[in-house]
């Protein structure tokens, strides 16, 4: 949405009587909250005052900074009319509000870059690159501290000897991704703890020391009844040639000569293992051991055994069942206190001189530091779709196929791309969201701050038209709004446009795209917001929108997620979990081929024999081909999917989840 109207305060005369009393006042209030506030306050403000100058502080003192005792500073400022005393008051708070920024930074930041502890600054340093190099550094720790929690699991198998497959079935994995830990936080505990004083290798080794509590790790012995399959042999003819007899027909330098008698006989060999869960009746095979003559210069020069397999009958093979023991081990996610032990601090003793604990020092400076990243303290508080949630939401609204899929493709980004101001892209995901960019676009109160990038709400709908069907429907809202003719209501249909006009209905402020409705009858939208990026809710001011539908859109046109594989057969839920060659994964297969024959290698999968060998199945945009089965619970289990990675390392790593695949393709 367009950024709010700037509210202008005063009515264009001086009044410095008034003006001293609100200054006196708003500096009683800043004196009494500074040391809670103003930290992460300030921030705000110099982000604006360090790029964009004047400006900055003219829409801080206009009302727009984050609030607080200098918000009631700068207000009161601006309500001094003389022009010239307020540029240079400006001048003196935009310097008092930098001073402040920089003190409220974690230390082990601002001190690369400002030298605030004696030592000369790193050449070049910037905000950003000191953070992303700190940020590089921690996740490093935390990425080892991850695979720790792994090797414990492992180690609880080995050691209680329980038994590998069933234990790892049953992990419960909360950490997976080593997700659930600030960077921020982080970097401004340890400059708490040590104020001054302060460089990243005392803070990576102190990370270091309790890395192996970071991801704690719980385990229940467990026992199950499991059912073992029948392995057998199967067996390929081959004609053989034996010898029957001998006969000695004379002498040849002293050595007696033989006339050999010959028969071709019809013996098997074994081919290859399968297995059975069901009860099955087969061939039985004998040894045979015969004999076969030995060639030298075209004749038969002696005689040799070989072994051979020959049919004897039937057999009847039944899978038995066993008690195995395994372990349930439970990853849990990262754990924060940790952080406060590593540094040595009690979060609830008083901080410094300041009044505050080291938990609201700690808080406010890594608020501070992420004001002054991204301009605001988070990029987004919706939550993604889960695939199942987008499917159900679509196959229930009531329209064609190309809207659907139209819909389809809006959905994709709820809750993963985040708004920002002037935020345009090409066709397909874009590597770049998410990631800090200078915001360039002209008119708005986030113009010079670096904030993640993603897109604004007529980058939205242009990207969700441009990926979906090809085609363009016009640059911004006052592009969009001419290349669109009016429905009502009752014509309103998934991919259709709402525009809502801005104050006092000059221009358009922002559009929206119609979802559909909600299982209750109520109107849905997909939009990419400000605050929250994109997201699917019915806002309340729904009912103001101006209903339009995109000119010049085949809305019939055939489409296809991807017209390299064309419509997929069918959808399905899959439980996906990883696996490589190596003998806790495979057992007494490992390091030889898949059970089609091929050498196992990246998108490659293992599933029941339901999907024959050769079977298309595309997971998250990637696809795969069924070359190679599982055990039982890939064998009884329609739904799982083995993916195969190169390492063990990296089959734990992945872990296990749930989403939905597309089949494209049964067989070869």
């Amino acid at each position: 949405m367009a950024e709010p109207e700037k509210q202008q305060m005063g009515d264009g005369s001086d009044s410095f009587g008034q003006a001293a009393g609100q200054m006196a006042k708003a500096a009683d209030r800043a004196g009494q909250e500074a040391a809670k506030q103003a930290t992460a306050n300030a921030a705000t403000a110099t982000v604006k005052a360090g790029v964009e100058g004047g400006k900055a502080v003219s829409e801080i003192a206009a009302g727009t900074a984050a609030g607080g005792p200098w918000g009631a500073v700068l207000s009161a400022v601006w309500s001094m009319r003389h022009s010239l005393f307020k540029v240079l008051i400006c001048i003196c708070l935009a310097l008092l509000i930098l001073i402040t920024m920089v003190v409220s930074l974690p230390s082990i930041v601002s001190n690369s870059i400002f030298g605030l502890d004696g030592t000369k600054p790193a050449e070049g340093a910037t905000l950003k690159g000191t953070y992303d190099e700190l940020a590089e550094a921690v996740s490093d720790v935390v990425d080892d501290a991850y695979d720790q929690a792994l090797a414990k699991v492992e180690q609880a198998i080995s050691d209680g000897g329980y038994d590998y497959e069933e234990s790892m079935e049953a992990l419960i994995n909360h950490a997976q991704g080593s997700a659930g830990y600030d960077v921020c936080y982080i970097l401004a505990a340890y400059s708490a703890s040590m104020q001054q004083n302060v460089s990243k290798e005392d803070m990576l080794a102190k990370l270091e020391s309790v890395s192996g509590e970071m991801f704690p790790v719980t385990q229940v012995e467990k026992e199950t009844t499991r059912q073992v399959p029948v392995t057998y042999d199967t067996y390929k003819s081959k004609k053989v040639k034996i010898v029957t007899g001998r006969k000695k027909i004379g002498t040849a330098g002293g050595k007696p000569v033989y006339q050999y008698s010959l028969e071709e006989k019809t013996y098997y060999v074994k081919d290859k293992p399968l297995t059975s869960d069901k009860e099955i009746t087969v061939d039985a095979y004998e040894k045979i051991t015969v004999k076969v003559p030995v060639y030298g210069a075209g004749e038969i020069t002696g005689t040799r055994k070989e072994t051979y397999y020959r049919k004897k009958g039937t057999q009847t093979l039944k899978p038995t069942t066993e008690t195995v023991k395994y372990v349930e081990c439970t990853i849990q996610p990262f754990d924060n206190s940790v952080i406060a032990k590593a540094f040595g601090i009690d979060l609830d003793a008083t901080y410094d001189q300041f009044g505050i604990t080291y938990r609201e020092a700690t808080t406010n400076m890594a608020k501070a530091l992420k004001m002054a990243l991204y301009g605001s303290l988070g990029s987004g508080e919706n939550v993604s779709l889960t695939d199942q949630e987008l499917v159900d939401f679509v196959n229930s609204q009531n329209c064609n196929d190309t809207r659907k899929y139209i819909l389809t493709t809006a959905l994709s980004l709820v809750g993963k791309v985040p708004y920002f101001w002037g935020g345009k892209s090409g066709p397909g995901w874009n590597e770049e969201w998410n990631t800090p960019k200078l915001v360039t676009a002209a008119g708005s109160s986030s113009t010079g701050t670096i904030r993640p990038y993603g897109l604004d709400c007529s980058g939205f709908t242009v990207w969700t038209y441009s990926t979906a069907l090809g085609v363009d429907i016009g640059a911004g809202t006052s592009g969009q709004y001419p290349k669109t003719t009016a429905v009502t209501k009752a014509e309103l249909l998934p991919g259709d446009l709402g525009f809502l006009a801005g104050s006092g209905g000059k221009a358009w402020s922002h559009v929206l795209m119609f979802a559909g409705y909600d299982k209750k009858g109520t109107g849905m939208w997909v939009h990419c917001t400000s605050g929250k990026g994109v997201v699917l809710n019915t806002p309340g001011y729904a009912g103001s929108l101006v209903l339009r539908r995109p000119a010049g859109v085949d809305y019939n046109a055939a489409v296809s997620p991807d017209t390299s594989y064309g419509e997929p057969l069918y959808i399905i839920e899959v439980d996906v979990t990883h696996y490589c060659n190596c003998k806790k994964c495979c057992g007494k297969w490992a390091g030889g081929n898949t059970a089609s024959g091929k050498k196992p290698a990246r998108g490659m999968v293992a599933m029941s024999s339901h999907y024959p060998f050769g079977t298309q199945i595309m997971i998250k945009g990637t696809m795969y081909t069924v070359e190679d089965r599982g055990g039982t619970g890939i064998e009884n289990d329609i739904h799982r999917v083995d993916i195969f990675v190169p390492d063990h390392k990296q089959a734990l790593r992945m872990g296990r989840y749930k989403t939905t695949a597309k089949i494209y393709r049964l067989g070869r």
